[in-house]
């Protein structure tokens, strides 16, 4: 995976969600990981990725506004870093 972001880190791109939830994530992940429900507020749909970073923190930012900055590769979107 941190192939494929090095190799399109030319498509880089950057977008302001509202986090909506931070859920646990199935079982067979590990304890850190979270379930992380944001809303795209340019088209108002809903997305959701795992995220294994700041989980208390998170928490704490439900239904505000974060900054999500990314990749866009052959798999899809690659989430880098969130800020808040």
């Amino acid at each position: 995976m941190k192939f494929w972001a090095y190799y399109y880190s030319d498509n880089s791109w950057q977008q302001e969600y509202q986090l909506l939830a931070v859920e646990a994530c199935p079982t067979d992940y590990e304890y850190s990981c979270a379930k992380l429900v944001v809303l795209d507020l340019n088209t108002y749909r809903k997305r959701s990725f795992r995220w294994y970073l700041d989980k208390s923190k998170l928490q704490r930012l439900q239904n505000e506004n974060i900054n999500i900055v990314g990749v866009k590769s052959p798999l899809g979107s690659i989430v880098h870093q969130i800020q808040w």
